[in-house]
């Protein structure tokens, strides 16, 4: 599969005389882990809605490789390979961890009805088969059943043996993997992960870091944005720092940890940061 590069150029978002967005070029390539820092109030928040498509600059572009997404829905956009996850996890609490995972699954690109063919292959009686075979027939179904897809993300992130637990009775470390592993059921070129690491402990937040480098190493292109600065600088290839609506350093981790405006401005107050240096000085 073809991954596509993530792009903001120049982009900019204004609310009245409040520039949130001022001016940012940003990249996330495949293979690699993305970081976006900085302090509340920062802009990181709506660049991130201007990434997924929540909001639209008022100037520049957000490319997904050649293509111009900048004016595309958020939906439009993770057909196309950019997902998304959320500070709150969006399962559905009725539904099944594995009925979850379906919901992304249907969101592959490889086209819409293929989605309707996995839910329908759950043996949703004479429609749901009536459905497959029409799909069949059409040339419509996917090249690999969608059900398969769920079974080896269930598998790959140790989440078989609650397949069929109902998503809003786990705690929130189990309902943010659940939610990791909805987006990898939608096959994403780019992932975008608004503080996936909120609300977990230690070992959550290890298995978090693990899982990232597994999926990048796939090719997947990966942007996090999360206030856990020790997560960040130990999983990513390259730190965008932000304040006040701008870029002010970015680069690899350790330059960015060693820029005089990232130190003063944030790392000093960041939770965590602390830790970080001292590790950085052992």
């Amino acid at each position: 599969m073809s991954r596509g590069v993530l792009q903001g150029v120049g982009l900019v978002r204004r609310y009245g005389g409040l520039t949130a967005v001022d001016h940012v070029d940003l990249v996330a390539p495949p293979g690699m882990i993305t970081g976006l820092i900085g302090p509340n109030g920062a802009g990181k928040s709506t660049l991130f809605s201007l990434l997924t498509g929540v909001e639209q600059p008022d100037e520049g572009q957000v490319l997904l490789g050649t293509t111009d997404i900048s004016r595309m829905r958020p939906d439009i956009r993770s057909r196309r390979g950019l997902v998304q996850t959320f500070q709150v996890p969006s399962l559905f609490p009725t539904l099944t961890v594995a009925d979850n995972l379906l919901v992304g699954a249907e969101n592959r690109r490889r086209d819409y009805a293929g989605g309707l063919l996995g839910l329908s292959a759950q043996g949703r009686g004479r429609v749901g088969r009536t459905l497959a075979g029409l799909l069949e027939r059409t040339g419509l179904a996917p090249k690999g059943p969608v059900d398969q897809v769920v079974e080896e993300v269930l598998a790959s992130l140790g989440l078989s043996d609650i397949r069929d637990t109902v998503a809003g009775t786990l705690p929130t470390g189990a309902l943010r993997l659940v939610e990791f592993a909805r987006a990898l059921c939608a096959q994403p070129d780019v992932l975008l992960l608004d503080e996936p690491a909120s609300g977990l402990d230690n070992a959550e937040t290890a298995k978090l870091a693990q899982l990232l480098r597994q999926t990048a190493a796939r090719g997947v292109g990966i942007l996090i944005v999360d206030h856990d600065v020790d997560l960040v600088f130990s999983v990513v290839d390259q730190v965008y720092a932000m304040v006040g609506g701008k870029v002010v350093a970015s680069g690899d981790p350790q330059t960015v940890r060693d820029d005089p405006t990232v130190r003063s401005v944030y790392l000093a107050q960041a939770p965590l940061a602390a830790a970080g240096q001292a590790q950085e000085k052992s």
